[in-house]
């Protein structure tokens, strides 16, 4: 998220440094940019579109070994959930935690319409025109799928654009973090480790409301639509455990650490000077944090999801308790795998191989992938001349991405980097003397200084300064694959 400007409350001189230092999760990095999380983007979207390819080539319901583990590749769908969460909610923990002012609402909102619509607009402009236009018959027919809104009206998932029932999933999520957002700054809190506990219950209270709406959705008595599976409510939960991890990534370090992970590891309360990520339990720790056995559980986690015991592998209908437990091994999985790019530490063997020159070009075009793989599946189908669901997998998939990828490229070249020209030209505007609206309340800009100096007086550092600690003109870093977070990043080379 870019966070500029100046603080709009004011900050004591002695609290300037611990407050930089929690700018970022402490991973070695001081800029708060993580590449493992680029990189993790194009895993996840690399995934989704196996899936799709498994699927239509009819590999998925043969007796082939992979079979079974290629159908439950959409988990990618839960870690971009769960990233979605982190990324996003990450900049609104740090500032309550800290007692600052919030990034502003309407700057949020409007970053996020520029980062997804623009971009699937045109993709929509081509899979309607393309391959749906015999369907629409009335304005409505052209606005619910250019609105977002498929997902609330049965059979008005357009072909070629099946996968963006997620994006709109998403979407209703873009509009529901700042009232969580608000939410967590009026439950307050006098310390900054208070404030840290109750943004750490409205991440797990999210949790829990995933787990109940599910459990009330597949109930064979449930009065809910079927389309309700596909609403925000039933992956709070994915979205819930990305929050959860961006409280821990901003817990203050100099303050005690969770009493109930204190009770865990055995320590005494009131001891200072251990972060929450370091006075977690060892064994809570090696599950989770130790990226190696971590990402190993999600592998055997994923594996388990492959057997009967999370339902069909097809478009079947699953029963109710095979529904929820494919739901939360896929939460499982998207835990263990973002957790060890979060936490402290070098991240090992995973961050070394998401941080790879080619991993971070196709994560910072993976919104892209996301947008054009269906389209790229139904040109082979139409043009190229395959069969759908008695195909070759692996030509399937090689002639998906030749024609995905050059998409992508160009989606991100002309399309949303330009948008992120057009959104900073309107944050220069924004950000020239006059009132600044901020977390909370309408707050003057500070008067112009009679020469050519800074306008942030000592002891009151900028929002830069607190959240992208770092020498260099910050960057927005976008999420791609539906999903679509930023995370400060700093110029870099890779």
């Amino acid at each position: 998220m870019d966070v500029e400007g100046t603080v709009s409350r004011p900050v004591r001189p002695d609290s300037i440094s611990e407050q930089t230092s929690h700018s970022a999760p402490r991973t070695g990095r001081s800029d708060g940019w993580l590449p493992g999380l680029e990189g993790l983007r194009a895993l996840a979207v690399i995934a989704v579109v196996v899936h799709h390819v498994s699927f239509l080539s009819g590999l998925t319901n043969s007796l082939h070994p992979l079979a079974g583990l290629l159908a439950r590749l959409d988990v990618g769908v839960a870690i971009f959930f769960a990233l979605s969460g982190f990324l996003l909610y990450r900049p609104f923990a740090l500032a309550t935690i800290q007692g600052q002012a919030q990034p502003p609402i309407r700057r949020y909102l409007w970053h996020r319409a520029l980062r997804i619509l623009p971009g699937y607009w045109v993709m929509a402009a081509v899979g309607l025109i393309w391959l749906n236009i015999d369907y629409l018959k009335s304005v409505w027919d052209w606005a619910i799928p250019l609105l977002l809104a498929q997902i609330y009206q049965p059979l008005r998932l357009p072909v070629g654009m099946e996968q963006t029932w997620s994006l709109a999933t998403e979407a209703t999520f873009y509009l529901a973090l700042p009232v969580i957002a608000v939410l967590g700054r009026r439950i307050g809190g006098r310390t900054p480790l208070g404030r840290a506990r109750r943004q750490l219950a409205i991440g797990v209270t999210l949790v829990l409301a995933g787990f109940a709406w599910n459990a009330y959705a597949h109930g064979p008595d449930s009065p809910l639509p079927g389309l309700a599976v596909l609403w925000l409510p039933a992956f709070l939960d994915w979205f819930g455990i990305g929050i959860v991890l961006a409280v821990l990534a901003s817990w203050p370090s100099s303050t005690t650490s969770s009493p109930f992970l204190t009770g865990l590891a055995g320590g005494e309360p009131g001891r200072g000077g251990e972060d929450l990520w370091s006075a977690t339990p060892r064994g809570l720790r090696v599950v989770t944090f130790a990226p190696g056995t971590s990402w190993l559980i999600a592998g055997a986690l994923l594996w388990i999801g492959s057997t009967p015991i999370a339902g069909p592998r097809g478009v079947e209908p699953a029963r109710p308790f095979e529904s929820i437990t494919e739901h939360l091994l896929f939460l499982a999985v998207a835990w263990c795998v973002i957790a060890p790019l979060v936490g402290p530490g070098s991240g090992g063997v995973p961050r070394a191989l998401l941080g790879h020159r080619a991993v971070l070009f196709l994560g910072r075009i993976s919104y892209g992938i996301f947008l054009w793989h269906l389209l790229a599946l139904e040109a082979c189908f139409r043009l190229l001349g395959f069969t759908r669901m008695s195909s070759s997998f692996w030509v399937l998939l090689a002639l998906t991405m030749a024609l995905t990828i050059p998409a992508a490229t160009a989606s991100y070249y002309l399309i949303e980097r330009p948008a992120r020209r057009l959104r900073r030209i309107r944050q220069r505007r924004a950000d020239r003397p006059g009132p600044e609206v901020g977390g909370d309340s309408l707050v003057p800009a500070p008067a112009p200084a009679p020469r050519a100096t800074s306008h942030v007086s000592v002891g009151q550092p900028t929002r830069a300064a607190l959240f992208v600690p770092s020498t260099d003109t910050p960057e927005t870093q976008y999420q791609g694959g539906d999903r679509n977070e930023e995370q400060p990043r700093r110029k870099h080379d890779q």
